[in-house]
């Protein structure tokens, strides 16, 4: 699989990317770092692994965000948009979620990040700051138990 990648560049000026610029992305090799991306099949970056909150394989392709051009010329990438992107996109999981489930979910504060990851696809940090912004927004109640939508009346 990698013969294919070769010929992409490995070192780039530092304004040759916007941060967060979104860009598309092959994954062609796995590493102890994580993994090694073709960016918009022109550059090579790197999705560090405790940025990765679902299974990928080589040869798959998907949306990136640019977080940074390192001192090298190295390309770091991720697979989420920027926080506030990031949280707003993770309202719409929790309230399908909350759809889903009747309305009600025991995912909350006190869920482990292990379980916030499975379903959301998201770190606790993330989901937590999600939940609180629901909450602002009188779209979502917080209880004991978890987490529940808010009924319109």
């Amino acid at each position: 699989m990698k013969d294919n990648f070769e010929h992409l560049i490995e070192h780039v000026d530092p304004d040759e990317f916007a941060r967060w610029e979104e860009v598309d992305l092959e994954i062609y090799a796995l590493t102890d770092l994580g993994f090694k991306v073709a960016i918009n099949d022109q550059y090579t970056g790197l999705v560090y692994s405790n940025q990765v909150y679902d299974k990928y394989e080589e040869g798959q392709k998907l949306k990136g965000y640019i977080t940074g051009v390192r001192e090298d010329g190295r390309i770091d990438v991720s697979l989420q948009p920027d926080k506030g992107r990031h949280v707003h996109s993770t309202f719409d999981k929790i309230l399908n979620h909350l759809k889903i489930s009747g309305g009600k979910s025991e995912f909350g504060d006190k869920s482990p990040p292990e379980d916030i990851k499975k379903e959301f696809q998201v770190s606790k940090k993330v989901f937590k700051q999600a939940i609180g912004g629901l909450y602002k927004q009188g779209k979502i109640n917080i209880t004991d138990e978890g987490i529940e939508l808010v009924l319109k009346k």
